[in-house]
């Protein structure tokens, strides 16, 4: 536009400024035939009262005529009024480009190589450019915050796919926040997020979960609130997030009269500029806070604050799940107990007592020299401490896995996968090579638990889109191989955290192998080898169980 405006205007020099992120300065966007070291030279200059032709009118928010620049007083600054002489630049014309709304965007401007004041039609020229630079400003900016809200959007939909996904795994409380946390952390480009809790007998914070960048972080001790768990009464900021159940926003840490000394100079020790704390909240009651800290960047976006809200409730669902889930566990650990005790009594117990009466009885036979007698009971005493026995076996057979008392291990496997990947975006295959056989029982309760603990790790921590189950028998051995095609990790980054010391001790127990390969980017792939048929001491009866 600003050669279009040149070649119908002999002699003008057009260029188009925009206002800067803080406010303070005019950027240069356009300007193609002004020299280059006068467009950086106009880009030092604040804005402000006197400050050349475009500085002035960006303050002013009104149209600023300079016919002489070498005179007026608008240009009373010596390196700028220098430079502009320097290149030739004799006047100026500049006009802000307000938005829709009358807020100051920028500033179009028409320089001249000889002193000169605008005509009628000039006026016009500029309205009418003017104009059309605040269409196109804003139709730019429309269009940029439609991108920003479509990738934000994409990123509260993967955030929640990812959440639900984690979920679906069950994995350990502190865990899952911790994903949560990163999550939150990723998504806005945070230093830091934690999770602050109240305790409302004390009113004081505790420490609850915390990730930096994508990573769980431990508490930091020199941390105000933890040094102090009662600090927080002092800060006005969270005052406001604790009694109105709303986010707050400190965008400028170092001037914001709400921030407490403590934590100001703590949050500038880690060259924290400012930050967001959102409400964490149970019953329509605040339970606690998300602190999310940042360094330089633009303001906070609504749509920013409502995906780390949204994520925040999840926090807490989670937190209330858990709760939950602890209770029915304590709960059904109890009825547990008091089932075996009720196993114990009415069998064992009873069968028992019945072997020492008839041992008893023993012992009386013996002292009146009746040998018939003593050998009867003796071979009841035995019968029933065979059937007590036999009901002990019961009641440890009963603590197998549920999914092994009703089918073989590999429907138990391909039951367990189907059930914990659905609803989520994991695609599973399962393939069986050779002729399914029987497994000792502990076989099959280690290969189910091996299962398990692959998915879930390719769940929680890879992301994969495919996960594949191979289970093959030959002539020599049992192979079962387990592989996704997730982010896959580094063997040396890992540790027990993925339960691969479990698994290798599961497979080691039953004199096998286990070998686990992955590489970042390419998915990981874990591979049981079992010596069939099984060794001795692991012999499979008819009914499945193994011989003793």
């Amino acid at each position: 536009m600003c050669l279009i405006i040149e070649e119908q205007r002999s002699g003008t020099l057009a260029s188009v400024l925009l206002l800067s992120a803080d406010g303070t300065h005019l950027d240069v966007v356009a300007g193609p035939s002004l020299p280059k070291e006068w467009t950086q030279q106009m880009e030092k200059l604040p804005i402000g009262p006197c400050a050349g032709s475009c500085g002035t009118a960006a303050f002013r928010g009104s149209p600023v005529i300079v016919s002489d620049i070498s005179t007026d007083p608008l240009w009373d600054v010596p390196e700028h009024r220098a430079s502009a002489l320097k290149h030739g630049l004799q006047a100026s014309w500049s006009s802000p480009v307000l938005s829709s709304n009358g807020k100051v965007l920028g500033t179009f401007c028409m320089y001249y190589r000889q002193t000169r004041s605008p005509g009628s039609q000039d006026l016009e020229q500029i309205e009418l450019a003017t104009h059309l630079v605040r269409i196109a400003i804003e139709r730019d900016r429309a269009e940029d915050a439609l991108r920003a809200s479509e990738q934000l959007a994409r990123g509260q939909v993967e955030a929640l796919t990812y959440t639900l996904d984690v979920l679906a795994t069950a994995p350990a409380p502190d865990r899952f926040l911790g994903q949560m946390l990163s999550t939150i952390g990723r998504l806005l480009g945070a230093q830091s997020v934690i999770l602050w809790l109240l305790n409302e007998a004390t009113q004081s914070l505790v420490l609850r979960a915390a990730a930096q960048g994508s990573n769980f972080a431990a508490a930091d001790p020199e941390h105000p609130f933890v040094k102090n768990p009662l600090l927080w009464k002092e800060d006005k900021v969270l005052q406001e997030t604790v009694f109105t159940g709303a986010p707050v926003i400190c965008e400028d840490i170092e001037n914001d009269p709400r921030v407490t000394t403590a934590i100001r100079e703590y949050f500038k020790s880690k060259g924290t500029k400012k930050y967001l704390t959102i409400p964490t909240l149970v019953g329509g009651r605040v339970k606690g806070f998300i602190g999310i800290r940042h360094g330089d960047r633009p303001p906070y976006r609504p749509e920013e604050i409502e995906l780390a809200q949204a994520l925040a409730h999840q926090a807490m669902l989670a937190i209330q799940l858990n709760e939950f889930a602890e209770q029915s566990r304590q709960s059904a650990i109890l009825e547990e107990r008091n089932r075996m005790a009720r196993d114990i009594h009415d069998t064992l117990a009873q069968g028992f007592t019945g072997v020492i009466v008839q041992l008893e009885a023993v012992e009386d036979a013996i002292a009146c020299y009746r040998r018939k007698e003593a050998n009867e009971h003796l071979r009841r005493a035995s019968e029933l401490a065979r059937q007590s026995l036999n009901e002990a076996r019961r009641s440890v057979h009963a603590l197998r896995p549920q999914a092994l008392q009703q089918d073989n291990f590999w429907e138990a496997l391909k039951g367990t996968v189907k059930n914990t990947t659905a609803g989520t975006m994991l695609h599973t295959r399962f393939e069986l090579r050779g002729r399914l056989r029987e497994l000792p029982p502990i076989w099959q309760e280690n290969l189910l638990h091996i299962g398990q603990e692959a998915l879930t790790n390719a769940l929680k921590y890879a992301r994969p889109r495919n996960f594949e189950t191979r289970l093959t028998f030959n002539t020599k051995q049992l192979r079962l191989e387990l592989r996704d095609d997730g982010h896959g990790f580094r063997l040396k980054d890992r540790h027990d955290g993925l339960g691969l010391a479990g698994m290798r001790e599961r497979v080691e127990q039953m004199g096998g192998e286990l070998k686990v390969t992955s590489a970042r980017g390419k998915g990981t792939k874990v591979v049981v080898t079992l010596p069939y048929p099984p060794p001795d001491g692991f012999a499979v009866a008819n009914n499945g169980e193994s011989r003793s």
